[in-house]
């Protein structure tokens, strides 16, 4: 009797899809991809539903031949490799031959192409069923539709989050996609309304203002040996809050790639403050050689050989692009007058010096992250009946405008002012959801050029920014009016404040046991560490402390008290 069977052709296609197509954007990926293999110049795009509806994408490439419709949606069918080698020098976007089987196993599927000179045809499959063979106009290209994605599977349903994190992702990728190939019209339709356009004769610096949203882009090239990348990215002036703004395509293909990622962030370590980031698009060429594109069936990531030539030379080809553009990094930033946008130009902007590619990079070093610990377990103060009464907690002032100093007993308390306030903002948000927050209206609204995702945590999280002092709504196309803030805000710069704040909500929305909306925003208006606080105001702030439920750690986890003992100090002098 044997216990292991092979599986049969459709249970195979439905798990193969299992890891090809987890969500409705790899099934736009692959079939974006698929048609810029076959040489079109224009592409479109239309999505209903999150793509869970329906998914269309429509070519005037090349085509395919009707004869080789039904090969195609076969398991590891494909025209771009035939013998082993082939594997270890693909030039194309994928060679896996799992894509459409897979897609098509899942899904109400067809297909409509037509090569120039011959005659076209249709191929229609339902949850990896028979195929349907039908004729079709004689119109260059190829169009693939996908309807009712994983009807069949309703469990992988569950797994999915909104319609609208779904169309946000896929509208992510086109743009990325639309930047690392100038070269093609990319069109973009959501639940029939326009999302996203590039039109041809766009280079790639259009793209990237289009994209980014930022004039202040420059583009670059650079060349070493069999390297050579295209590149635009913003200037020092331009400072996101969030590294998803940094594209990286390795041969044509979007991917993820921490290391160049940190590359380009490695770029900017001396001219934009830790903590900020640029808007930049990094499209390597690479021989194909030297990439395995095998690592990942969703083709969203890639091995590169050499890579820690490639970090380097990455790393100065943007140094060198902001150098040409005005740059000197051994200048202080005074004002975005140092900088003029440099326009696309196809001539390189210098050679590459290979001696860049020996120099060592300690990537842990880099991404090193301090913390703070007492040597003394004992002195994170730790009791429950604490309470700021009059001969027994006493403030006595304040240490670098960072840290209260109290006294209670034979112990000294030290306390630190942000995470305290943000420990009361946050409980008392949680507790009674209505904050007493000091605010002003804005006698001249504030605009900000926000993305869709940005648009879409600010209505999820509305009522919480009014409870912080926040008057904020979506003001048409990709825009938000910031119509009313805290008092304490008119200080500081309101777009960055706003902008901060998103980046952080969108950052801990998969924190869970907290309201990550009420953690990000009681964090963002507590008092500041170098802030200097009157005696009357921390004594305020130690008591609402020491009234909270927990007043010991801040919603983050982080200490808020430690203490030491009087002898500790004693000891110090000789007593």
């Amino acid at each position: 009797m044997n216990e292991i069977f092979r599986l049969g052709e459709d249970v195979a296609n439905m798990v193969a899809a299992g890891e090809v197509v987890e969500r409705p954007f790899n099934v736009v990926k692959e079939l974006v991809e698929n048609s810029a293999d076959a040489g079109a110049d224009r592409i479109s795009i239309v999505v209903e539903n999150g793509g869970v509806g329906m998914v269309r994408v429509s070519d005037n490439g090349h085509g395919i031949l009707p004869d080789d419709l039904p090969v195609a949606v076969q398991r590891f069918a494909t025209s771009k490799i035939k013998t082993a080698d082939d594997v270890y020098n693909v030039r194309t976007f994928g060679f896996r031959g799992e894509a459409l089987a897979a897609i098509s196993s899942v899904s109400d599927f067809s297909i409509r192409s037509c090569r120039k000179g011959q005659n076209g045809a249709e191929i229609r499959i339902k949850n990896g069923g028979k195929a349907v063979i039908l004729p079709a106009p004689e119109v260059e290209g190829t169009t693939v539709e996908v309807r009712s994605l994983f009807s069949n599977v309703p469990a992988r349903l569950k797994f999915f989050k909104s319609f609208s994190a779904e169309e946000r992702e896929i509208g992510k990728f086109v743009r990325a996609f639309s930047i690392i190939n100038p070269h093609i019209a990319v069109e973009l339709e959501i639940n029939g309304k326009k999302y996203f356009t590039a039109t041809a004769g766009m280079d790639m610096t259009a793209r990237a203002v289009q994209v980014f949203k930022e004039k202040e882009i420059v583009y670059g090239e650079n060349q070493y040996e069999e390297m050579s990348i295209r590149l635009v990215t913003s200037l020092p002036t331009v400072q996101r809050y969030r590294k998803d703004m940094i594209i990286v395509g390795v041969n044509g293909r979007v991917v993820k790639d921490p290391s160049i990622t940190q590359a380009v962030v490695t770029a900017y370590h001396s001219v934009i403050p830790d903590g900020r980031f640029p808007a930049a698009a990094v499209s390597l060429f690479i021989d194909p050689e030297k990439v395995d594109v095998n690592v990942h069936p969703a083709k969203t990531t890639v091995k590169l050989m050499e890579s820690r030539d490639i970090f380097s030379f990455v790393h100065h080809s943007i140094k060198n692009t902001l150098d040409d553009a005005g740059h000197n990094e051994n200048d202080q930033m005074t004002g975005s007058d140092k900088f003029t946008p440099a326009s696309y130009s196809s001539e390189p902007t210098g050679q590459y010096d290979h001696n860049f590619a020996s120099v060592s990079y300690d990537i842990v070093r880099e991404m090193e992250v301090a913390e703070y610990t007492h040597g003394n377990e004992a002195s994170i103060v730790n009791v429950s009946d604490t309470e700021e009464k009059e001969g027994m907690l006493r403030v006595v002032g304040q240490l670098f405008n960072t840290v209260i100093v109290c006294e209670k007993g034979n112990e000294a308390l030290f306390i630190d002012q942000h995470v305290a306030h943000e420990r009361v903002l946050y409980e008392r948000f949680v507790r009674d959801m209505s904050l007493n927050v000091s605010s002003i209206i804005l006698y001249e609204p504030v605009l900000i050029n926000v993305s869709e995702e940005e648009i879409a945590v600010s209505e999820d999280s509305k009522e919480v920014f009014e409870q912080f002092g926040y008057e904020i709504e979506s003001f048409g196309g990709e825009s938000l009016k910031v119509s009313r803030v805290p008092t304490d805000v008119l200080k500081r710069d309101i777009e960055a404040q706003v902008k901060g704040i998103l980046a952080d909500l969108i950052e801990h929305r998969k924190d869970t046991g907290v309201d990550y909306r009420a953690l990000v925003m009681s964090c963002k208006s507590a008092v500041k560490a170098g802030e200097r606080l009157e005696m009357h105001e921390m004594r305020k702030l130690v008591s609402d402390l020491f009234s909270t439920d927990n007043p010991y750690t801040c919603p983050h986890g982080r200490p808020i008290v430690f203490k030491q003992p009087e002898d500790f100090f004693l000891r110090k002098f000789g007593r």
